[in-house]
């Protein structure tokens, strides 16, 4: 868990205890253990200082932003990609037809939909 003070300073801390208004956690370079109270829904530390409380289960549901940039592909694979939408799909398709890293050809309903949806 992360402890995240007002002045801006975060604390690495692992939880010992828990009841429905305290906390009882061993803060990274701290010798004692630490109490915070969880006073009408804000969690403060034993100095009387408010603190913001993020566990670790929660870290783990986010995920790494997406950007416009990751969402670009270059102007061949878009004229490719273009090209097998209006192919026959029961056409054979070659080696070059199948994506890089994917094993379902381009020419497959699913590889051709798949691969520009992917892009």
């Amino acid at each position: 868990m992360t402890i995240n003070y007002s002045d801006g300073r975060a604390v690495e801390a692992v939880l010992l205890t828990r009841t429905e208004s305290t906390l009882l956690v061993a803060a990274q370079g701290a010798d004692d253990v630490m109490e915070i109270s969880n006073i009408n829904g804000t969690w403060v530390s034993a100095d009387c200082e408010p603190v913001a409380i993020e566990f670790a289960w929660r870290q783990l549901d986010r995920k790494p932003k997406i950007s416009e940039a990751d969402c670009h592909c270059s102007p061949e694979l878009a004229a490719r990609l273009i090209r097998l939408l209006f192919t026959d799909s029961s056409a054979d398709t070659t080696e070059s037809d199948v994506l890089v890293g994917s094993e379902i050809p381009f020419g497959s309903a699913l590889g051709a939909a798949g691969a520009f949806a992917a892009v």
